[in-house]
């Protein structure tokens, strides 16, 4: 077998190196070059589920919403604005459809606070499930599938450990260019139904599918992501509240957990405070389906649940503590 001399060796080694070194910056220039081209984009959120088309940046916003589709639906079907008139005030809704869990929340609101937004008060509006399933975090497929394609995204994604085909499909986003269809909600009106009866059934078929899901070794790596949101968003110069959603079954695997969790890091924490709603709601009349909030029902918690907490103040719901 023939060896090649070392310094044949060095200047193989070094041509691999230029080379490779040669095609990395192509491809940044690239990826620079497609950054940011839908920013000017500006959607309402009647219009689209996407949060860097309806958001935009350098603004401000006196809350910013975090969640999965049980925060979203307050802003769907022209729900935003009659949110914002309970309020009082602009209100960002970074919640996402398809189970956004805890991974997701943490880059959209990091991901708003780089594109030079500000906030008085940033809502969580906590389902616990997100707390132990890889589907609704590193493994979601859904919560960048209307977004348009951001640099800072993808470093987010690379550096938060996110899998390769999650970071595949979010590059296939660059060749999107119709995103007012790509990112509208696909089932307009549910708000203004209402759910005509709780049927154990489907309670006990949500649980099982969600038991299905769970992993308890998960909830330890995905709790970790509360302080990281805590200490961006104080950061930030705002205050941070955990609400545990109404759920009509208040025994919900892992609701126990989270409660706990999130009451220990609210008395610990300057600036953050957590109330537990699980058990309030507990009416058809509120919901369209068996997990979502109708018009109604979102009208009721906005004005006695999320305006007094952004107020400084409990609820005045019955069945919040």
């Amino acid at each position: 077998m023939r060896f090649m001399p070392n310094t044949d060796i060095l200047r193989f080694l070094l041509k691999g190196v230029v080379f490779a070194a040669l095609n990395g910056m192509i491809l940044v220039g690239l990826l620079r070059f497609f950054s940011g081209q839908h920013r000017d984009i500006r959607l309402s959120y009647a219009q689209s589920e996407s949060n860097l088309l309806t958001t935009g940046g350098n603004d401000h916003y006196g809350a910013v919403l975090l969640g999965t589709s049980r925060g979203r639906v307050l802003s769907r079907d022209g729900n935003h604005q009659q949110l914002e008139r309970i309020l009082g005030r602009r209100v960002a809704n970074l919640s996402k459809g398809g189970g956004g869990g805890l991974m997701p929340a943490y880059l959209h609101l990091s991901h708003f606070f780089d594109r030079g937004n500000r906030t008085d008060h940033v809502v969580y509006l906590v389902d616990p499930w997100v707390f132990f399933s890889e589907i609704n975090n590193e493994e979601n497929d859904f919560f960048l599938r209307d977004e348009p394609f951001e640099l800072n995204i993808l470093g987010k994604l690379i550096r938060g450990g996110y899998p390769t085909n999650r970071i595949y499909s979010y590059l296939q986003m660059i060749m999107v260019t119709d995103w007012e269809g790509v990112s509208r909600y696909a089932a307009p009106g549910l708000t203004d139904g209402t759910l005509r009866q709780i049927d154990p059934m489907t309670m006990e078929n949500a649980r099982q599918h969600y038991l299905s899901k769970y992993d308890l070794r998960n909830f330890a790596k995905y709790s970790r992501y509360v302080e990281r949101i805590n200490d961006l968003v104080i950061q930030n110069g705002a205050d941070v509240t955990y609400i545990m959603v109404p759920i009509l079954m208040p025994d919900f695997p892992g609701a126990e957990e989270v409660d706990q969790l999130l009451t220990q890091v609210a008395a610990r924490t300057e600036g953050v405070t957590y109330y537990n709603c699980i058990s309030a709601m507990h009416d058809r009349r509120f919901f369209y389906d068996h997990m979502h909030f109708n018009r109604d029902g979102i009208a009721l918690f906005a004005e006695k649940v999320l305006l007094p907490a952004l107020q400084g103040e409990a609820p005045i719901l019955a069945g919040c503590r």
